[in-house]
């Protein structure tokens, strides 16, 4: 039934524009802020096209020819995917251990349809990697589709069966979908959390399937018209035409890790490329020639290849970090020439029953010399493939067994243990500190300590993310008698909500606070809050190392720039004490080896002796300055009271 819809070359065009975007963010190009929306405009697109075959179906035999329907989903995704994850897993081998022990881990879930539930049940964030990414993580979105053509077909075949008529049925369809979509919107904004890691919900089928089931409405409208209003075709030319401008300007301006995304961001994106879909669908306008250029009908026909191989080529050549123009420009060219190569000879040649036809000749009872001819070199080849094949299963088999793997798989869980471990030395602390009565002279004789001494004395909050996790045991050296708050996937947005926290629950009263955060998202102004609840309190920020963000300059820009123009605000700049230091960090170049954390601490050390000392001697200057101006006012008094009373002797001896 796939070949009876009417093709829409204007589609390719949005598939084009999608896997552009996508390619564009993970290259971390600075016109594609939230590229990742790209992966929504695909969802529509997918439950445009699969609702529109499926409801075709329905119509013109009123059942669904599933097995026939997975069969063709299968050829159209598993062959490619698994092309791809086998090369990749031989390369990575060879060239980045790291890479290739994840890989392995995550083989059979991305080629088997489940790689974002696998992803969720082992903690694996999207946006804060351990080590360096999985090959395959972008196989999340590929896995979300399977589902949907698993359980979306049976849905609609049910509901066909119990509504026989056509008009009725249109609109079950339609309201199980409206209702699917408005559900799972719903869930996407309860269970996001600001203050910690998406990636529940950005892996989720449950809270991404929206995006899907709105394309299936757009196909569901065209096909029943349950929506009785029928606009002009201009009109329709007019709406595609601006939600297309209004949807690329999201993907290049809106931040990717910006709350409006979760908060009804997503579905104003996928209503929008519907839009765009229904459009080119009705009418036939400038939209549509634009739309359905040569060169983006090339892209389009190969986004998926393109999709599938960007992603894994980038995490090995940059390792997913931001680069230089020329390595990029390496990286796009090797993700289209493999596409190309996937395209051309794997996913066409089976997406078109190479395989089947090769069975039926096979099988076949050739009645002349040239169908027997035929059939014998159609065995050959066949024979030649599956020996090819037996030989790469094989040899995979055993490379993910036998070849040595460099494992940062465990880097999670060893985070979030010491991660606890760090939350009860920090409520031991506490403890400590409501026990142990605060020495109210030291503030007048801090200038006569020692740098330890005054290290000592100090009571400094810290506010950290997973960075400062393993630097805990070195800040307690340097500050032991202050406080380190981390936590794993900590935002910016959280920040000064702990801060609060700490001030009302706690009773916190300390002499400082280090604000840590920016390596999982933009600042989002939090600065100026911070700023004002600290009072009088100095304040300390850190520039962040984050090389594979993408908002890295962006946070440290801001950061410089406010402790430049507010005062009692002193910058801890790790940003510039770590460069040309890679021996600092774990793989993913983000998180501290221990002689990272030490060198770390001490970047805290020096910023808070050297911002004590400085408040001391102006402390002491101010002192000075009031003595003097004592002095002076004390002579001029006594100026005051010898005129006065000479003037009074005067006085006498005229009255005399």
């Amino acid at each position: 039934m796939e070949n009876k819809t009417k093709y829409i070359k204007g589609l390719d065009g949005l598939r084009a524009l999608a896997v552009v975007m996508v390619l564009a963010y993970h290259l971390k190009s600075p016109f594609a802020k939230s590229g990742l929306l790209g992966v929504t405009v695909f969802f529509v697109l997918s439950g445009f096209l699969i609702t529109r075959i499926l409801i075709t179906e329905i119509e013109e035999t009123h059942t669904i020819d599933l097995k026939n329907f997975w069969v063709r989903r299968i050829r159209r995704l598993i062959p490619a995917v698994l092309s791809m994850a086998v090369v990749i897993i031989f390369v990575s081998a060879v060239v980045n251990r790291v890479v290739f022990t994840k890989g392995c881990k995550d083989f059979v879930a991305s080629v088997l349809g489940f790689n974002n539930w696998w992803q969720i049940f082992n903690k694996v964030s999207y946006f804060e990697a351990a080590g360096a990414p999985s090959p395959f993580t972008h196989c999340w979105s590929l896995a979300i589709e399977t589902q949907f053509y698993l359980i979306y077909p049976i849905l609609l075949l049910l509901l066909s069966r119990v509504f026989r008529k056509r008009k009725k049925r249109g609109k079950v369809f339609a309201s199980l979908s409206a209702l699917l979509a408005v559900v799972s919107m719903i869930l996407m904004a309860v269970l996001y959390n600001p203050n910690g890691d998406p990636s529940r919900v950005y892996y989720g089928t449950d809270t991404r399937a929206f995006a899907l089931l709105i394309g299936a409405l757009a196909a569901i409208q065209l096909e029943y018209r349950i929506i009785k209003v029928r606009l002009p075709r201009k009109i329709w030319a007019l709406i595609g035409s601006i939600s297309l401008v209004i949807l690329t300007c999201m993907m290049i301006f809106i931040s990717s890790y910006s709350s409006f995304l979760y908060y009804g961001g997503q579905a104003i994106v996928s209503l929008l490329a519907a839009f765009v879909v229904y459009a080119v669908t009705v009418s036939k306008s400038m939209l549509n020639k634009i739309l359905g250029h040569n060169a983006l009908k090339w892209i389009g026909d190969r986004s998926y290849s393109i999709y599938l191989w960007h992603y894994p080529i980038i995490i090995l050549i940059s390792g997913g970090k931001k680069s230089a123009w020329w390595i990029m420009l390496i990286e796009i060219v090797l993700s289209v020439v493999l596409a190309e190569i996937s395209y051309r000879f794997i996913e066409t040649p089976i997406r078109h029953g190479i395989i089947g036809e090769y069975i039926n000749i096979i099988n076949s009872k050739p009645t002349n010399k040239r169908e027997r001819k035929r059939q014998i070199q159609v065995a050959r080849r066949s024979m030649k493939v599956m020996s090819l094949a037996t030989v790469v299963g094989a040899a995979l088999i055993l490379c993910m067994i036998f070849v040595p793997k460099k494992s940062t798989l465990d880097a999670v869980a060893e985070r979030e243990k010491k991660a606890n471990e760090v939350n009860e030395l920090t409520k031991q602390k506490l403890e400590e500190q409501k026990k142990a009565s605060k020495d109210k002279d030291t503030e007048d004789s801090k200038s006569e300590m020692t740098d330890e001494e005054l290290l000592d004395s100090l009571n400094i909050l810290l506010i950290g993310d997973s960075i400062n996790v393993n630097v805990a045991d070195y800040y307690y050296k340097v500050l032991p008698n202050s406080i380190s708050d981390t936590q794993i996937g900590r935002s910016t947005l959280t920040g000064c909500d702990v801060y609060q926290y700490y001030v009302d629950s706690n009773g916190w009263d300390g002499d400082g606070v280090i604000f840590a955060l920016g390596t999982n998202g933009p600042m989002y102004d939090t600065l100026a809050t911070m700023r004002e609840k600290a009072g009088d309190k100095p304040l300390f920020l850190t520039t962040i190392h984050a090389p594979t963000e993408d908002y890295e300059s962006e946070n440290n820009q801001e950061i410089r720039d406010f402790v430049e123009n507010n005062d009692n605000t002193y910058l801890i700049d790790w940003y510039t004490a770590s460069l040309d230091h890679p021996e600092y960090f774990e793989p993913d170049d983000m998180h501290l080896v221990p002689t990272g954390a030490e060198a770390y601490a001490n970047c805290i050390k020096e910023s808070v002796l050297s911002a004590f000392r400085e408040r001391e001697e102006s402390s002491d200057k101010g002192d000075s300055k009031d003595s003097s101006n004592k002095k002076k006012s004390d002579d001029n008094s006594t100026d005051e009271k010898s005129s006065s009373s000479k003037n009074s002797m005067k006085s006498e001896d005229n009255e005399e």
